[in-house]
C-alpha cells in the first residue's frame, strides 16, 4: 500500500517592504547619479510631525500676538483713561480754585461789612455819649474843679441855644435853686448830663432828644448856664469829655 501525502502551501506572513528612491541628477558629463531610498510612511510621519511642528509654532505666534494686541489696547485704554482723569483733576483744580476766589470775595465781603457795622455801632454809640458842645455861638468858659461837683460855667449871649449835647432821653425837668431850672438827658449808657438854666424850658419830660436838640433859648435874662455830667451815679469834669471830642 502505497503511503500518500498532502502538502499545503500557506502564504507568507512577512510583508513586503515599499522603498521608494530619489535619483539626483546633473548635466554635467562627468557627474554621478545618486540614488536616495526612503520609506514613504516615515517620510508620511516626518511631514506630519513638522506640520504639527510648525502649526504649534503658528499658533503660539498667534497666540502671543494676540496677547501683544490685547496688551497694547489694555495700555492704550489705560492711557486714555489716565489722561481722562488728567482732566478732571485739572477742571476739579479748577473749579476749586474758583471756590477759593469766591470764598475770598465772601470772606473779604463779609470782613468789610464786619468793619463797616463796627464802625457803623461805633457811630450809634457815639451818638449817645455827650461830647458835644451845650451852646451855639460863643461862649466864655470857667469850669469848677470842685472834685464832688465839677461843672462848666459858661457865660453866652442873646440869640444862643443851649443845646442837647448827644442822644437820650429826657429823665427830669426840676427847679434849680441857683440856676432856675434843670433838665436832664439820660443817654442810656451810664451818661447823664445836666443843663441849668434861668431860660424857657423847650422840652418835655420823657422827650427823645439827639445831638443838637434845642432844650433852652438864650435871651439877656438867662445868658449863664451851669453844664455837667455824671457817668454811673458820680459826676466828671465835661472838659475831659469836650476832650475826647477834640
Amino acid at each position: 500500500m502505497q503511503d500518500q501525502f498532502e502538502v499545503t502551501l500557506k502564504p507568507s506572513r512577512h510583508k513586503r517592504r515599499i522603498t521608494q528612491h530619489v535619483l539626483i541628477t546633473s548635466d554635467d558629463a562627468n557627474s554621478t547619479t545618486t540614488a536616495i531610498s526612503y520609506n514613504p510612511k516615515v517620510l508620511l510621519i516626518v511631514i506630519v510631525a513638522l506640520c504639527a511642528v510648525i502649526g504649534g509654532l503658528i499658533g503660539v505666534i498667534y497666540f502671543e500676538k494676540q496677547q501683544i494686541e490685547l496688551g497694547n489696547s489694555t495700555i492704550s485704554e489705560r492711557e486714555a483713561e489716565i489722561a481722562s482723569l488728567n482732566i478732571s483733576n485739572s477742571n476739579l483744580n479748577s473749579e476749586i480754585d474758583s471756590l477759593n476766589n469766591k470764598i475770598r470775595v465772601l470772606s473779604d465781603t463779609v470782613n468789610t461789612k464786619t468793619e463797616n457795622e463796627a464802625e457803623l455801632a461805633e457811630a450809634l454809640d457815639a451818638q449817645w455819649i455827650p461830647i458835644d458842645f451845650p451852646l451855639t455861638g460863643s461862649a466864655r468858659l470857667n469850669s469848677s474843679t470842685d472834685a464832688e461837683n465839677p461843672m462848666l460855667l459858661l457865660q453866652t449871649a442873646d440869640g444862643s441855644t443851649v443845646v442837647a449835647t448827644a442822644a437820650g432821653v429826657v429823665e427830669d425837668i426840676a427847679e434849680d435853686e441857683n440856676y432856675g431850672n434843670v433838665v436832664v438827658v439820660n443817654h442810656g449808657n451810664g451818661y447823664k448830663s445836666f443843663y441849668r438854666n434861668r431860660g424857657q424850658v423847650m422840652v418835655n419830660k420823657g422827650d427823645d432828644v439827639v445831638s443838637g436838640t434845642t432844650l433852652y433859648i438864650i435871651s439877656s435874662d438867662n445868658e449863664r448856664l451851669c453844664y455837667q455830667i455824671s457817668y454811673n451815679g458820680e459826676y466828671i469834669d465835661p472838659m475831659e469829655m469836650l476832650d475826647i471830642n477834640g
